[in-house]
């Protein structure tokens, strides 16, 4: 039996030549976190099948082996035990083809240069994670319908399906998580013309992306759809490659602009969203505060002496402290929680609906003055100070004000303690401290 963790996704490359072997390997493990199985033979193939069994999500096959030269793998690893594969090929015939097509392959690829190896690794990275992708198919031919969901499924997406406009925004409206949508034109109720423009009222292309399904011949119509905001346009009749290639392209753009975005909104260090974030999403949520629709409730929280951390165990040590207490924040605060760094040592809470605010963040305290915060074999002791305002403001920057200005007593109070701002505050507070850097 296999001592893989489950959760793990396990790749195997069957080939008999040990240079692109490891050059697979090397590249895959380097993109992913998987693990990467090698046979050289039909034989050692079944071999690693049969002791991972239920383990291997994804296998990469040379169609020339010793003991298969007519592509007999194919038949062995994608028809008889059912695994998605992708062809790796020195040329391919028509009867090669048909082999691949027969058996529902992923892709082929015809092995040239160090560009197919790279389109081979980046294709085993979607197979592998497209489970989480979801693609919503719209046409109200059923026959068609089905057609295109087995050959996403071929390639592991989570498809849903519509059979008209109407229902595809209703599905849309259910799964915000849906990022690629396949339109036909003509539909009873609303038309794919249509549908894109109401997509596009609430769904940008960078976040939602939208193949247009036209007659090949109607340059105008086609037009017309990417006007209205299709991505792409697929002509009928279209071969599979074509299917594969437009579908995987559009699903590497929406993926490429979202790693764009949260790269822009992460703190690298931590890992927790930054202050552009808490400003993006927190004003969002005043609004519908301010509307009636929620509560918020804002904090300031700051490490205590941080700089005689960085100044004793030096900057390195002084950021793996930070790194652990983002962790521990984020494991006593709900996802529904807008926990960001706001700077050096500052962290920032948008909380909604947060019953108790003061026994929340009391036992935050708590889990950050008791916990164990090992660095190699240093132990350092870390403590917080804590502001909080769950009174309504004019804007979400004066209520962070607020928490501030909390902040600010915690630590003239002895740190390590946590303040519930009130409007005395304001009368007890100068201007000038307000402006001081909190950690004290």
């Amino acid at each position: 039996m296999s001592n893989i963790t489950p959760a793990r996704k396990t790749i195997l490359v069957v080939d008999d030549s040990k240079a692109i072997s490891y050059l697979l390997k090397g590249q895959i493990e380097q993109e992913m976190d998987v693990n990467v199985l090698l046979a050289d033979s039909i034989k050692s193939a079944r071999e690693k099948v049969c002791n991972y069994a239920g383990d291997i999500d994804l296998a990469l096959l040379d169609l020339n082996l010793p003991d298969g030269p007519k592509g007999e793998i194919v038949d062995v690893i994608s028809s008889e035990y059912g695994i998605p594969s992708i062809v790796l090929t020195g040329s391919m015939s028509n009867e090669l083809r048909e082999i691949v097509v027969k058996n529902d392959i992923v892709d082929y690829v015809i092995k040239r240069n160090a560009s197919e190896i790279d389109y081979v690794v980046n294709l085993a990275r979607r197979i592998v994670t497209n489970a989480d992708f979801k693609v919503l198919v719209v046409d109200d031919k059923a026959s068609f319908r089905v057609y295109l969901r087995q050959l996403l499924k071929i390639h592991q997406y989570h498809v849903l399906e519509a059979e008209g406009g109407a229902e595809a925004l209703d599905i849309l409206q259910q799964n915000p998580d849906i990022r690629l949508v396949i339109t036909d034109y003509i539909m009873p109720d609303i038309d794919g013309l249509e549908l894109i423009y109401q997509i596009r009222a609430t769904r940008s292309r960078s976040e939602l992306a939208i193949i247009a399904v036209t007659s090949a011949s109607d340059g105008e119509l086609n037009a017309k759809m990417l006007k209205a905001g299709a991505n792409d346009i697929l002509g009928k009749p279209f071969e599979v490659e074509e299917f594969y290639c437009r579908v995987t392209q559009n699903a590497d753009t929406v993926e490429y602009i979202e790693r764009i975005r949260e790269s822009a909104t992460r703190d690298q260090l931590t890992q927790l969203h930054n202050r552009y974030y808490l400003f993006e999403m927190g004003n969002k949520l005043f609004g519908s505060a301010r509307r009636g629709h929620l509560q918020i409730t804002t904090a300031m929280l700051d490490l205590d002496n941080f700089k005689q951390i960085n100044d004793k165990y030096g900057h390195l040590v002084g950021d793996r402290v930070l790194k652990q207490v983002a962790a521990v924040l984020a494991d006593n605060l709900r996802d529904t929680d807008l926990l960001v760094r706001f700077g050096g040592e500052e962290f920032c809470v948008v909380a909604v609906n947060m019953d108790g605010p003061m026994i929340v963040f009391e036992r935050i305290r708590e889990a950050i003055e008791e916990g164990v915060f090992q660095i190699d074999d240093t132990r350092v002791n870390v403590s917080l100070s804590i502001g909080i305002c769950n009174v309504m403001k004019n804007t979400l920057e004066e209520m962070i004000n607020c928490a501030d200005i909390a902040l600010y007593s915690a630590k003239t109070a002895g740190r390590n303690t946590v303040v519930l701002y009130s409007d005395e505050h304001d009368n007890t507070v100068s201007i000038e401290s307000q402006l001081l850097e909190p950690a004290l």
